[in-house]
């Protein structure tokens, strides 16, 4: 089935098949960094802020399958702080998220582009508790997914910019960290990058 679905021309009476690059199929690729901010919705039900607006960085590398979608790998890093303590603890979180992800594009001018980022992969968080002169570090690690927007333009022929959002969910609650005071509430995060890129064949 694969054979078959590779192009292919017809010399001597033989078939001479195109090697993939020339059909579409792995035809070069993209590495972006992306830097920007984060936040979450997810508190503790006693009140207060396990996480503040905090910022966030990462990588992706995908390779072009075809015009419209691309595949690969992604990590991400976001970390939040606490501005104060809330019933005398104070909350710093961190995130890392690795994700097989996918991108689908639609051209909608020469240099311009949408696209919808998705990944599938694994996050761990770790939260920390501090009080007086005690620390408490609790880390999980967990199944997750991503979804967003985005939208790019071309700067130079390869290399591009594009500001892009993502709803990350880790399938964590907030009681797998915070056993004392948190509940079956999953986290769950609101990416905003700034991303630079460039294309490679």
């Amino acid at each position: 089935a694969f054979v078959s679905a590779q192009q292919y021309t017809t010399v001597n009476g033989q078939r001479q098949f195109d090697d993939l690059a020339d059909w579409g199929a792995y035809h070069g690729g993209e590495f972006s960094l992306g830097m920007g901010l984060t936040s979450s919705p997810t508190r503790p039900p006693a009140g207060g802020n396990y996480t503040k607006d905090g910022s966030a960085v990462g990588g992706t590398l995908l390779i072009t399958m075809n015009p419209y979608i691309s595949s690969g790998f992604d990590y991400t890093y976001a970390g939040f702080r606490t501005p104060g303590a809330v019933k005398n603890i104070r909350y710093t979180l961190e995130a890392q998220e690795v994700f097989a992800a996918f991108k689908f594009k639609w051209n909608l001018a020469r240099r311009f582009r949408l696209y919808l980022p998705v990944g599938l992969g694994a996050a761990t968080l770790r939260l920390t508790q501090r009080k007086d002169d005690m620390e408490y570090i609790r880390d999980k690690w967990a199944f997750a997914a991503y979804a967003g927007a985005g939208a790019e333009v071309d700067i130079t022929p390869t290399v591009f910019a594009g500001l892009e959002y993502r709803y990350v969910q880790p399938f964590i609650q907030t009681g797998d960290l915070d056993p004392m005071g948190g509940s079956s509430r999953y986290f769950q995060f609101h990416h905003l990058f700034l991303r630079l890129g460039k294309r490679f064949d």
